[in-house]
């Protein structure tokens, strides 16, 4: 079974970083920029001070996400995970908005803790300003 298991896991790895591959950042965003800011969510998630990490959110969307309710769902995941240990991969691509075709870019951050793995989902808008953020 984990000799099956591993090719699988191989060719969705390769398959996920090709999909990335596709969809350059737009010309208005630095690959560079888009990381840095990433990260300094993801440092900020780390202290889980959750204020701050709305203050990152894009303003119109503030109203839909409250600190309470990050903390409701990131604090025990992030509890389980222990310290933070360094970023395995960072993958920046990016992506368009079928609805309003707004470029954004999206930064995805594997993260090495001392008891797992979390993965950040960071997506950006021409500001800088985080548009959305998911964390598993």
């Amino acid at each position: 079974m984990k000799k099956l298991l591993l090719p699988i896991l191989v060719v969705i790895l390769i398959l996920s970083l090709a999909a990335c591959s596709s969809n350059k950042l737009a010309d208005i965003y630095k690959e560079d920029e888009v990381i840095a800011k990433a990260k300094n969510v993801v440092e900020t998630i780390n202290t889980q001070d959750y204020d701050a990490v709305v203050a990152f959110v894009r303003e119109d969307l503030q109203s839909q996400l409250t600190a309470d309710s990050l903390e409701s769902v990131w604090k025990p995941m992030l509890d389980e995970s222990g310290v933070f240990k360094d970023y395995k991969t960072v993958v920046a691509y990016g992506q368009k908005s079928k609805s309003t075709s707004e470029e954004y870019a999206v930064c995805v951050l594997v993260c090495t803790y001392e008891n797992a793995t979390r993965t950040f989902t960071i997506s950006l808008d021409k500001d800088l300003a985080v548009v959305g953020m998911y964390m598993k």
